[in-house]
């Protein structure tokens, strides 16, 4: 664990938030009452419905590639698998995270299931928005971070060749 850069411990965070936020309520519909007030009934039960029924599948494949490479990453980082699968685990995190920051934005805030003027955004979207912003984030950090102080990281060029001999 203690090969884990802030990069691999963002990623892994937000792979984990992102998962457990699929289980919680993401959206529900609140119908107008008496009085111009909302009364909130819910999608399917009384607190909404999960992420898991209600993004689509395109989303949730979206998603689920975007865990499955941070937990890559992590994982890979910390039984020192060798530099190549790192490097790899690393763009594909990004840019998988990225893609489902984008994918679950435009679900949750553009195209919500069912008519966009009764459906509410429960609690569960803001968090797994925020999860994959954390997953993406974590994702681009691990690219960055290069250890160059390290000492095996250190360089010493060779010695210059000699000129050629006039002629």
């Amino acid at each position: 664990m203690s090969r884990l850069r802030a990069g691999e411990w963002t990623a892994a965070a937000g792979a984990a938030g992102l998962l457990a936020a699929l289980f919680l309520p993401w959206f529900g519909i609140e119908f107008p009452g008496a009085g111009g007030n909302l009364v909130d009934t819910g999608l399917v039960e009384e607190s909404g419905t999960s992420g898991w029924s209600t993004l689509g599948w395109v989303t949730i494949a979206l998603v689920l590639a975007a865990i499955g490479c941070a937990a890559w990453l992590a994982v890979g980082t910390a039984v020192a698998r060798p530099v190549a699968q790192l490097v790899a685990a690393g763009v594909l995190t990004a840019t998988a995270g990225t893609l489902a920051l984008f994918a679950l934005t435009l679900r949750t805030l553009l195209f919500q299931p069912g008519p966009n003027e009764f459906v509410a955004m429960r609690y569960g979207a803001w968090l797994g928005l925020l999860a994959a912003l954390v997953l993406a984030v974590g994702g681009w950090l691990a690219i960055k971070d290069e250890r160059t102080g390290a000492p095996e990281s250190a360089y010493t060029p060779p010695e210059p060749r000699p000129a050629p001999p006039a002629a």
